[in-house]
């Protein structure tokens, strides 16, 4: 269904590494308004949006995209981490009339580049740069869908991804260890401080008005063949950062990296590279991420 080209045209990719469950009943906007930290009640059917269940301790626990449908809502995560939000779900239902329902015959589509998406497409809200979202039958690009968009590889989508600095998956947010604000959810869309309580909203909430902050998400431009997730950023023989998700290309790499927010005050003042496994990159930031936090009080860095 792909190709390595990204035509001038609209591009679409089906992106198999998600999983698509169904959320539906007569209290699920209740039952989830209390659990996530996305505000269900202000959600548009015309979006979807970022959001997460959290551990008590306000760590992630695994992260999706939700949108409303007629009788409920769509969330899609991270295959790798399906069975373990349907099952925390599932144990939170109890007794209430919520109905969970995986739907293995619905994939995961995204589409950039056009203003105009074919018919139930819904707009990404956490970066314009990454248009359109839709849940459909596997084989929904089959035929025309009377818009102007040609298959591209899923790889090209994730690239804009990473230039947006938007965190997605357990690769770039670790489960039980990263933290909404630390990855800039709050800026995304991913999180309302104002919808009252949810699985890990007293420690969320206290680390944002207190200004605890010590360390954010932020991506890196690679140059020649790029790097690996996993990979050490060094600057003068010092560990700054662990590199996230990645994309190579022939015209260089693209990196997420989480590190101190006083490192990255520093590289983006002085405009220095920093080494990943021999190769030279640099702090590339979106708009939406500036100004950067001022680093947290107790930062020593």
């Amino acid at each position: 269904m792909s190709d390595d080209t990204t035509p001038l045209t609209g591009c679409f990719a089906r992106d198999d590494t998600r999983q698509v469950f169904r959320v539906g009943g007569a209290e699920a906007t209740d039952f989830l308004q209390a659990l996530i930290t996305t505000n269900v009640e202000t959600l548009a059917e015309d979006q979807t949006c970022a959001g997460a269940l959290l551990t008590p301790q306000g760590r992630v626990l695994v992260d999706f995209m939700i949108s409303r449908t007629e009788d409920g809502f769509l969330i899609e995560c991270d295959a790798g981490r399906a069975d373990e939000l349907f099952t925390r779900l599932r144990r939170y239902r109890l007794r209430r009339p919520i109905e969970l329902t995986r739907e293995t015959e619905l994939a995961v589509w995204v589409i950039w580049g056009i203003d105009s998406p074919p018919a139930g497409a819904r707009r990404d809200t956490r970066h314009p740069d990454l248009g359109w979202r839709m849940i459909a039958a596997q084989d929904a690009f089959a035929q025309d869908t009377g818009v102007d968009i040609a298959p591209a590889a899923i790889e090209n989508w994730h690239r804009l991804r990473i230039a947006a600095a938007v965190p997605q998956g357990p690769v770039d947010l670790v489960p039980e260890r990263a933290l909404m604000l630390e990855a800039g959810l709050d800026r995304l869309g991913a999180l309302d401080f104002q919808k009252g309580c949810y699985v890990g909203q007293e420690v969320t909430a206290r680390t944002h008005y207190r200004g605890l902050v010590k360390r954010r998400i932020a991506p890196f431009a690679v140059t020649g063949a790029g790097c690996a997730p996993g990979a050490t950023i060094t600057s003068d023989g010092k560990a700054l950062g662990t590199v996230l998700s990645t994309v190579c290309g022939p015209e260089g790499g693209m990196c997420l990296a989480a590190m101190k927010l006083s490192d990255l005050h520093r590289l983006q003042d002085s405009g220095d590279a920093v080494d990943i496994d021999g190769a030279t990159a640099r702090l590339a930031l979106p708009d939406w991420m500036l100004p950067l936090p001022s680093p947290a009080r107790t930062d020593s860095a």
